[in-house]
């Protein structure tokens, strides 16, 4: 399977989803931060992700979401990830061996992962303060890159031109990064 980069969401991209229109409603349980709604976010840039613990690309992409998450702590911003398609009691198994610090939704139906179009997993979005679509990327993401964080610091500018560069794919084969500024 094939890695992507995170880049300035285009129609092309994200079937469905344009370029600055608001974000699909998401409210789903969660493992163990009760029930997620993401209008209660409103006014924080969010990265909203889409996996499954089956998903080898999504499971090596999970730590660098942690410690994205870490590095982010004191600044306006959420990452809610959500579980496509399994049951509560294999997420759970998933991430009691594998603690995040971030709520991980359950979408056992897959309700959300059809009105947010999503094609493949992983699948990340990134939202800005008024959940508007940003940043598109359908495939693993190297979060420990340095773009990682200037592109999010983008969107969490609102006076900063939409990013047109993106991130370069995770990539666990290679022990170099071919980044792309």
């Amino acid at each position: 399977m094939g890695s992507s980069t995170l880049a300035a969401a285009a129609p092309e991209a994200a079937p469905g989803l344009v370029p600055g229109q608001a974000a699909p409603a998401l409210a789903l349980p969660s493992l163990a931060h009760g029930r997620q709604d993401l209008a209660a976010l409103h006014g924080r840039p969010v990265l909203v992700h889409f996996f499954a613990t089956w998903c080898e690309p999504c499971r090596a992409e999970m730590a660098g979401l942690s410690r994205l998450a870490a590095r982010r702590k004191d600044r306006p911003f959420a990452l809610l990830a959500v579980d496509v398609g399994e049951v509560e009691l294999r997420v759970r198994r998933f991430f009691d061996a594998n603690p995040v610090p971030f709520p991980v939704l359950l979408d056992e139906d897959r309700s959300a992962m059809k009105a947010w179009k999503v094609v493949a997993l992983p699948s990340s979005f990134v939202l800005d303060a008024s959940h508007a679509l940003r940043l598109y990327a359908d495939g693993p993401v190297d979060w420990d890159d340095p773009a990682a964080d200037r592109l999010l610091d983008n969107v969490s500018d609102p006076a900063a031109a939409p990013e047109s560069a993106g991130l370069p794919p995770l990539n666990e084969d290679e022990p170099t990064r071919e980044n792309s500024p």
